[in-house]
């Protein structure tokens, strides 16, 4: 069995994007340089990090539960996916 930290590792290698996004983090932690000399320059940074974090995370998600609900319409039998209507409607009758 694989170890904590491995088995993080390769599912943040399942996504990019967030991992992108934790190596940011780490990287305003870990910063000495100039670049944050103020604690409130790194919190802004960190916050606006974690609020790109939850986006993209949110947004995987939907992704993948979007992707999973039209497969499984798929096999339902008499599913058809939903799309603009070609009907402008009945016409009317006398």
């Amino acid at each position: 069995m694989l170890d904590k930290p491995t088995q993080l590792a390769q599912r943040l290698a399942r996504h990019p994007v967030l991992q992108e996004r934790l190596e940011s983090i780490l990287n305003i932690m870990e910063s000495s340089g100039d670049d944050l000399k103020r604690a409130d320059e790194a919190e802004r940074q960190i916050i606006e990090t974690l609020r790109q974090l939850g986006h993209d995370a949110l947004s995987g998600w939907a992704e993948r539960h979007e992707a999973a609900a039209a497969h499984q319409g798929w096999e339902e039998p008499g599913w058809r996916p939903m799309g603009q209507k070609n009907s402008t409607g009945t016409a009317p009758t006398d």
